[in-house]
């Protein structure tokens, strides 16, 4: 009877949760517009202002706010379809994100409705091993699946950034109305919560699409974490997205404040863009290269289905799919490395260092049996699944609303643990600016697959990238995935930092008294810091941060790639917004980021620059 009304639960949270956005639109005219009028019609050529490439985090909110102005034509070129459709509630229940984050690369593991199945190339800094690279297929792209922490960075990285780019515009003071502008900021529930948190409400948006809250939930592991921060001399600070990271606080997410359901650059910036007479998006559709006219971008050649016809472009094509597939569109289209564009018989357009920059962050994963309640049993435990179902649909509390954390924090490596680096090591180090962390400490109540107890994860991860991998071709058709190399954790000042931080970690964990037994995934390393680091690699992936494969910066700098407005160099009519054309990698996560990116040159646009 128990298992029975649980499948009647777990069906309903299904179905309920389901449907995505799909309802006939009141026009501003008065009428009501078939919903079937916002979708291009595979296989018929068509002409827009504003053609973009790839409806995820980027494409949907430039689109969105290009559509704002009802004389101007926009279509979405989108390889994938809804998610909610296409991965049922696994992408909208925030608990779930976590099964579309698997890192073995065997194809039955990853979902090819809404994943491009990326893998990368041996990383000789990991042991020698390859890596399921997931990013989002789907409209809403990866906000469709990640973890939809929002964090911003501190104000030194954007005050480098914008040095290095020669634009103060990219400035933290001149680019936080553009972090704002998304976020339409609900305060905690603390009657659901059951705690007061602190956070700073100057710090957010109110009028923007997009919904930035706190989970309903407040983790059994919290009152644990807080006391190991304090053991390590972290301070609390109210969030993190005030432009200050040191020190630890709770994470602000991206979730409807009402219902506890992720909101994704799909739910919040799609939706509004459905109501403009002159959008359209053409899902499940490839892109297969940009069209040009001499050095001019046209319009692009696109494929549904085996169709294949052309969106041309009266003003600009953008592209917005993300920090691989950009690079990659580029590459086939005839802009990028002569060498690599020759090798695949593509007529170069411009010689640019397209996909040669590529940065990413390189997170570590350490599992402990933990000795209080957690996510984790929702795997195995299906009474506690059904009791978290049941929360979750009456009163929008319990597990199901939290992605398995609450907390985090970051910190320079201190002493004594830094008077160990070599000099080589710190100087690369002193490069940042005296407000950007070097090491974030994530922790979730996460476990092995079907577990039956409570686990947690503790991921450290190392914010001080120096390394810099490569995106490139496997062959001149933009169907084909690209080949990935982060060179994650390759660098010898990242390898001595990860030593480091693993040290600190010991401590930290055994201050929380959360653990029971032994770490899990590679036991007991040895003393030596070469013990240290063979057993770090054994645990260490790429995060799924990647930005820079088409940074922008100053037309003679020979790693840029785009201006400061996202216009690629040697050509016309052709843009590029998103996380490729961030020029270094921010500490924390990517996705407020790339949001802001978005909406400042979403502006450009409208403002002809």
């Amino acid at each position: 009877m128990a298992l029975r009304r649980f499948l009647t639960w777990a069906s309903i949270l299904s179905a309920a949760l389901a449907a995505p956005p799909l309802l006939d639109q009141q026009a501003a005219e008065g009428y009501l517009r078939p919903v079937g009028t916002s979708f291009g019609v595979p296989g018929s050529s068509s002409k827009f202002d504003y053609v973009i490439i790839g409806g995820g985090t980027a494409g949907l909110t430039v689109a969105q706010r290009l559509s704002e102005d009802r004389t101007i034509s926009v279509a979405v070129i989108e390889a994938g379809g809804f998610y909610e459709l296409d991965n049922g509630n696994v992408s909208q229940i925030p608990a779930f994100y976590i099964k579309n984050f698997n890192q073995t690369v065997a194809p039955e593991t990853v979902q090819p409705l809404i994943d491009w199945a990326y893998v990368t190339e041996p990383q000789v800094g990991l042991a020698n091993r390859q890596f399921h690279y997931s990013q989002g297929k789907t409209l809403g792209g990866s906000t469709g699946r990640n973890s939809n922490i929002f964090t911003r960075p501190n104000k030194g990285y954007h005050n480098r950034w914008a040095e290095l780019v020669g634009d103060l515009s990219w400035a933290w003071d001149n680019i936080l109305p553009f972090y704002k502008k998304s976020v339409a900021f609900t305060p905690p529930n603390t009657e659901k919560l059951g705690v007061e948190i602190d956070y700073d409400p100057a710090a957010y948006g109110s009028g923007g699409p997009l919904h930035v809250t706190y989970s309903n939930y407040y983790q059994p592991m919290n009152p644990g974490l807080i006391k190991g921060f304090e053991a390590l001399n972290l301070s609390s600070q109210y969030g993190f997205s005030s432009g200050q990271m040191d020190g630890f606080g709770y994470l602000a997410v991206s979730i409807d404040p009402v219902t506890q359901i992720k909101d994704s650059s799909e739910t919040a910036f799609l939706t509004q863009a459905f109501n403009a007479t002159k959008f359209r998006v053409y899902k499940n559709t490839i892109a297969k290269k940009i069209l040009f006219e001499g050095t001019t971008a046209t319009g692009v050649q696109v494929e549904t289905a085996g169709l294949s016809y052309t969106l041309e472009a009266a003003k600009e094509v953008i592209v917005a799919a993300g920090v691989t597939r950009s690079a990659q569109m580029l590459m086939v289209s005839g802009v990028g490395p002569r060498e690599i564009l020759t090798q695949h018989n593509i007529p170069v357009i411009v010689d640019r260092p397209v996909g040669q920059n590529w940065q990413d962050h390189c997170a570590f994963e350490f599992q402990y049996e933990m000795n209080v309640e957690g996510n984790a049993a929702l795997e195995g435990d299906k009474q506690f699944l059904y009791q978290a179902t049941e929360d979750f649909l009456r009163s929008r509390t319990g597990p199901l609303t939290s992605w398995g954390g609450d907390i985090l924090g970051f910190e320079k490596l201190p002493n004594p643990y830094r008077e160990a680096l070599e000099q080589s090591a710190l100087d690369e180090l002193a490069e940042l600016p005296d407000d950007q962390p070097e090491l974030e400490w994530l922790i979730a109540s996460h476990g092995p697959q079907m577990a039956m107890t409570s686990y947690v994860t503790f991921t450290p991860a190392i914010l001080a990238v120096t390394s810099k991998g490569t995106i490139g071709l496997t062959s001149a058709d933009a169907a084909d995935n690209p080949t990935i190399d982060p060179k994650t954790f390759s660098s010898p000042t990242e390898q001595a930092l990860g030593v480091q931080m693993y040290k600190r970690l010991q401590e930290f964990v055994n201050a929380t008294g959360l653990t029971k037994g032994p770490e899990l995934k590679v036991g007991e390393l040895g003393t030596s810091d070469a013990d240290i680091l063979e057993g770090i690699k054994q645990t260490g992936l790429p995060w799924y941060h990647g930005v820079a494969s088409c940074p922008m910066g100053k037309e003679s700098d020979p790693n840029a790639v785009v201006d400061t407005n996202g216009k690629v160099f040697g050509v016309r009519g052709l843009r590029v917004v998103d996380a490729s054309v961030i020029p270094l990698i921010a500490p924390g996560h990517t996705m407020a980021p790339v949001y802001m990116v978005a909406e400042k040159l979403a502006d450009a646009i409208l403002r002809g620059l």
